[in-house]
């Protein structure tokens, strides 16, 4: 591997993200069993080198981080010394020990691709394999929608657990069992929303200093490759109009938030999502707030949204919200209707987002808590499914992801939105 790692490096294959050799445990690899058609060695290689694809099951439809899997299999005399594996006609890694694996993003968009993987033996004989992707054409997006969900997984004290494979979950939507089709646990680039709660009452006992002050470190203890963006709210909602890699612009969009009116929770919520629509990799906002949504001066709603037009919105836009409620008994504080505390609406948002709530009595614990949302967001799973249920109805459905193991909990989403037929009227 090393002798090829110049080589690819050059052609921007080892940047975070984009390439992660994967030598996976031996339990692990009894999950790439063969599914449907595999690829034959080529006719011309008439050798006793038998090689053909595991994963993904041809014929595929590969989309974003793709776990490729090569079986490769020789005479009793000799042994497999090195499978190379190449992504139309471009060279991505050459595995030289068992098991032959690789987690490769493919992209956001489906396409034709071909996949060819050369395995030699130590005899100098050769056997190759072609997978072909099958190219999704215009008008059958709705029809082979894969469904991504990022789940981060704990044990009962709260520490990650990263060393499951894809048989390790089960997988249902409306009930109805799913078959995972991408699996992965390597780290995905993330696009991430600060949103700041700047009303009035943040300038009390200097909670706003030391909110941006976490803020800060948090943009530090990201990876380089993450793109992030600082949007504070009050009765207005402001900041960077899309995210950015510039640690410099990101602080000095921190340092100009000032604490002043009321609090727009939700306008801030909906915008944001709708930012971070479409954006590569995990999106995720992070949400602190010290009250509910209010206007300053008078007893009415500081938001034009609701909270449920919020929360769906983050849906749609497959938006993870780290929700953070400062301050204490927000239990009793509640929203305007008088139908929800805001410690409810906060733990509603990252619940069925699949993020997590936090609920620190003093400003001096947000240091604390960004830091371990950070963490939290570098250890998630990847799955990817197509749902069984083709029906382009724009319905919701619900999503329930668990493990074979007891005891552990899992953080992802509750559900999504099914497609709509074209002219997006329901049938």
């Amino acid at each position: 591997m090393s002798a090829v790692r110049g080589p690819l490096k050059r052609l921007g294959l080892f940047r975070a993200g984009l390439l992660t050799a994967a030598l996976l445990h031996p339990a692990q690899a009894k999950e790439a069993t063969p599914v449907g058609p595999v690829a034959a060695p080529s006719p011309a290689a008439a050798t006793p080198v038998f090689v053909r694809f595991l994963e993904p099951a041809p014929p595929g439809l590969i989309l974003g981080p793709t776990r490729i899997t090569i079986e490769a299999v020789t005479s009793a005399d000799a042994r497999i010394t090195k499978i190379a594996i190449d992504v139309d006609g471009d060279l991505i890694t050459i595995l030289e020990t068992p098991p032959y694996t690789v987690t490769w993003d493919a992209g956001t968009r489906f396409g034709e691709r071909v996949l060819r993987a050369v395995a030699t033996d130590s005899a100098g004989r050769t056997g190759e394999a072609v997978l072909r992707a099958r190219p999704l054409y215009v008008g059958q997006y709705e029809e082979v929608r894969l469904v991504t969900l990022y789940a981060a997984v704990h044990d009962r004290r709260g520490q990650p657990i990263l060393t499951l494979g894809k048989d390790d979950f089960v997988l249902l939507e409306d009930g109805v069992p799913q078959s995972v089709s991408h699996f992965t646990s390597a780290e995905v680039p993330l696009t991430v929303a600060l949103l700041l709660d700047a009303s009035n009452s943040m300038n009390l006992a200097g909670k706003i200093d030391l909110a941006k002050k976490a803020a800060e470190e948090f943009v530090d203890s990201v990876d380089p490759a993450d793109r992030l963006s600082v949007i504070s709210f009050n009765d207005e909602v402001a900041g960077l109009k899309e995210p950015v890699s510039d640690r410099r612009r990101l602080k000095e969009a921190i340092a100009a938030v000032q604490a002043r009116g009321g609090t727009a929770l939700y306008d801030a919520v909906y915008r944001t999502a709708g930012q971070l629509s479409g954006a590569e990799g995990r999106r995720a906002i992070v949400l602190l707030s010290d009250g509910r949504d209010q206007a300053l001066t008078d007893n009415e709603p500081g938001s034009l949204h609701l909270f449920e037009e919020a929360l769906e919105k983050a849906h749609r836009s497959e938006v993870a919200l780290y929700t953070i409620g400062l301050g204490a008994h927000l239990e009793n504080e509640l929203d305007l209707a008088r139908t929800r505390s805001l410690r409810d609406i906060l733990e509603q948002f990252a619940r069925e987002t699949g993020g997590r709530s936090y609920f620190p009595d003093r400003a001096g614990q947000l240091s604390g808590i960004y830091k371990q949302i950070a963490a939290d967001l570098k250890h998630q799973y990847a799955l990817a499914y197509t749902s069984t249920n083709r029906s382009r109805d724009g319905r919701w459905r619900a999503i329930t992801l668990r493990t074979r193991q007891p005891g552990l909990e899992i953080q992802t989403r509750a559900g999504y939105y099914a497609p709509k037929p074209p002219g997006g009227g329901a049938r």
